[in-house]
């Protein structure tokens, strides 16, 4: 058993990790600008918005069922790689080694315990839904190439060890095998869908109060207390986008029943205005609130959530008339 490393002032680092780490100052010594700016590009495919975007899109566009199945996959592996990292607390590279230094611009969107990584699940979660729904052999092949070098980004830009998104991609692989089992036979089963909503907000809610319960140790170095703070504003955002995913759903089944069918430039207007939206609300309440209230961040993810998938569908419905066949 691998014995992770403590958050307390003082830890030494053990062998494996030492390993791990002389890794990532192996790619260090390979950086260049071009590689950084490509890599800190690349990267953002795993970031949580990109993910939602494509969820969004396909709701609102493609197919509404498989988005909600996309939308619980996001809840449930979001909370799997969550709580992991609640529950060993590892540090982030350049915390385990003072001496080892990422690459500057990547350090803001590193938040939370570096262990395991949620960009590496989020891309493999993403990318192998479209996969799964294209059902070509090219589509598979090139979601796994784009996963395998958004995990290589992490390293590449010192954000993530081996381990970190070894285990990331892991979880990404099985929360998509088990949850395309479970929809096979049942994705037509509205209480189905709704259930399992319902489970990731419960989930998130577990979460939540697992990080309250079990804050980091009173002698922990304060770059653990401050990230800490960043893993409960996470599952904070987490809890929020799951009532507001839940609400939206509840909406949709009991008053919009939104259908996805357009002509192509309305389904282009419609992705547009949603997505111009969705990100106004992002970064508008992001601005208007206070900083440091996970609270509050909770709130501005129910509201892109219950806006996204419940309250904007009412809106193109009136506006955006579907395809009469």
């Amino acid at each position: 058993m691998i014995m992770l490393e403590s958050v307390a002032d003082g830890a030494a680092i053990s062998p494996f990790f030492a390993w791990l780490m002389s890794q990532l100052h192996a790619l260090a010594a390979i950086r260049t600008p071009l590689l950084d700016k490509v890599f800190s590009v690349l990267t953002y495919l795993g970031h949580e918005m990109g993910f939602l975007f494509i969820a969004m899109i396909l709701l609102w566009c493609v197919n509404k069922k498989y988005g909600y199945r996309l939308l619980i996959i996001f809840l449930v592996g979001t909370f799997l790689q969550q709580i992991l990292k609640a529950i060993f607390m590892i540090p982030r590279p350049w915390v385990l080694d003072p001496n080892f230094q990422p690459v500057e611009s990547a350090i803001a969107a590193a938040t939370g315990f570096s262990f395991p990584s949620g960009h590496t699940t989020t891309a493999c979660l993403a990318l192998g839904a479209i996969a799964i729904y294209m059902k070509k052999k090219w589509a598979y092949i090139v979601a796994a190439i784009v996963t395998l070098l958004v995990a290589f980004s992490r390293m590449y830009l010192g954000v993530h060890t081996l381990l970190d998104v070894g285990v990331g991609l892991l979880i990404g692989v099985i929360m998509l095998a088990v949850f395309t089992a479970l929809f096979r036979k049942n994705e037509d089963k509205t209480v189905f869908v709704n259930v399992f909503m319902c489970i990731g907000l419960l989930l998130s809610a577990v979460l939540v109060v697992y990080l309250v319960l079990n804050p980091v140790p009173q002698d922990a170095v304060e770059s653990a207390r401050n990230t800490y703070a960043d893993s409960l504003k996470d599952a904070s955002k987490l809890l929020g986008a799951a009532i507001g995913m839940l609400a939206g759903k509840l909406l949709d089944d009991r008053f919009v029943q939104f259908k996805t069918e357009a002509v192509w430039w309305k389904q282009v207007l419609k992705v547009l205005l949603g997505l111009v939206i969705i990100v106004a609300i992002w970064y508008g309440l992001k601005k208007v609130f206070p900083e440091n209230q996970p609270i509050l961040d909770g709130v501005r993810y129910f509201a892109m959530a219950i806006v996204g998938v419940g309250i904007y569908p009412m809106l193109f419905k009136k506006l955006i008339k579907p395809v009469r066949n």
